[in-house]
């Protein structure tokens, strides 16, 4: 085995230049196929409906940017409202199990200019931020933090606390227990003048760059609240989304029509059926980039490696034949063959794999798709590249391997003499 292996690393140093070129055209492609293969997976978990804990968004019907009355939101959990009263008659309805998001647009430049310091922020109920959030893990948010975002360790200022993930920290130049001063850039003052409102906040908690929210900040919704009531705000009083978690997709269908029925200028339906909408004008490009360009990528790489060896099977059937003169059987032939070629695909692979890692996670700092969190490349990349290269390493080499298993020493001795 070890004698193998040496004379296949030999093998591979005849001609450096064309294996390394054909490693990087695989390193490359394994890059492209890792993205676009995580890319897809992440959106279709995304809008794939879920059996249990199924989530439903509430949100206003008629426009883009969804802003409703928060009324709606106490009838929908009221035990004295006719809705509230109709949505507890539905098995497995938990008015506790809901959360608010409203959104609001921040920067730490007083100039309000410098678009490196602006920030968006989700204002929410704390303590629902682990349990409310998707694919966001225990890991991600200590629950320690939910007490100090209501009364921050250094300023005990009521309700200031800021969880934000790294990168956005990293980005605005902040650090774990900074205080600081930021302007709206999305919501004013009720005066003539529009000025906007100003907000003090401590930094409490810091989410991981693994975090798909590592680019978000979450913030309390009380403070924001008494905020906008005191500046007058038109938003006073207007959530943008309400989130509820029903135990099943039964219960789901009955809460939506029960809230669509109440209350006709809201929509309320699962999260996945949501984010499937959001992707209904991509429909046609992710089914193109599933159908065709991921099986086309694992064609081109099948393709590249079958036709480095099978020039380099040409170039050596001396070799070949003299290897049979030594005692050497068809089956040995072939293991070599097409142990170069799995040599090749394993090497470029792990290549692949790994630049990709580095690229995604820590230089670009995420793959950002509008209106979703950032997407990282996960760990088990390390195990899919070299599959994928070793696959289509083997797939690519079979038919030059069978071709020098067969090399007949008669007729390449003929052909010298």
């Amino acid at each position: 085995m070890t004698r193998f292996f040496l004379l296949i690393l030999k093998n591979l140093r005849r001609n450096p230049l064309r294996s390394l070129l054909t490693a990087l055209a695989v390193v490359a492609l394994v890059a492209v196929f890792s993205i676009i293969v995580h890319v897809l997976l992440f959106l279709e978990a995304f809008t794939t409906e879920k059996g249990k804990d199924v989530k439903l968004i509430v949100n206003e019907r008629y426009r883009m940017m969804s802003v409703f009355d928060r009324r709606h939101v106490e009838d929908i959990l009221s035990p004295s409202s006719p809705l509230g009263q109709e949505l507890r008659r539905v098995p497995g309805f938990d008015p506790d199990k809901h959360t608010v998001w409203h959104f609001i647009g921040f920067t730490t430049d007083p100039e309000m200019k410098d678009k490196d310091r602006m920030f968006f922020a989700i204002a929410t109920y704390p303590e629902k931020i682990l349990t409310m959030t998707d694919h966001l893990e225990p890991q991600h948010f200590d629950p320690g933090w939910v007490e100090w975002m209501r009364r921050p360790p250094v300023s005990g200022l009521d309700n200031a606390g800021m969880v934000m993930g790294a990168t956005q920290l990293a980005k605005l130049n902040l650090r774990p227990g900074d205080r600081f001063r930021a302007k709206s850039t999305t919501h004013f003052d009720g005066t003539a003048l529009r000025l906007p409102i100003e907000m003090d906040f401590e930094i409490v908690g810091v989410m991981p760059e693994d975090s798909p929210w590592n680019e978000t900040a979450f913030i309390d919704y009380a403070y924001l609240d008494r905020e906008l009531r005191r500046r007058k705000n038109e938003f006073d009083g207007k959530v943008n989304y309400v989130w509820l978690q029903v135990p099943d997709q039964q219960s789901a269908e009955q809460v939506a029509l029960l809230i669509e029925k109440s209350v006709p200028e809201l929509r309320c339906e699962t999260a996945a059926s949501a984010y499937s909408r959001f992707m209904e004008p991509m429909k046609n490009i992710l089914w193109g980039m599933k159908y065709f360009l991921v099986p086309a990528i694992l064609l081109v790489m099948t393709l590249i490696l079958a036709n480095t060896f099978s020039l380099t099977v040409r170039e050596r059937l001396m070799e070949m034949a003299l290897l049979k003169v030594l005692g050497y059987r068809p089956w040995h032939i072939l293991v070599l063959v097409l142990g170069e070629s799995a040599l090749v695909g394993l090497l470029a692979g792990l290549l692949g794999a790994t630049f990709t890692y580095v690229a995604i996670n820590y230089v670009a700092g995420g793959i950002r798709l509008t209106g979703m969190p950032a997407l990282f490349m996960p760990l088990q990349i390390f195990w899919w590249g070299p599959v994928i290269g070793v696959a289509t390493a083997l797939l690519g080499g079979l038919l030059p391997a069978l071709g020098a298993r067969e090399v007949r020493v008669a007729e390449v001795f003929a052909k010298v003499a």
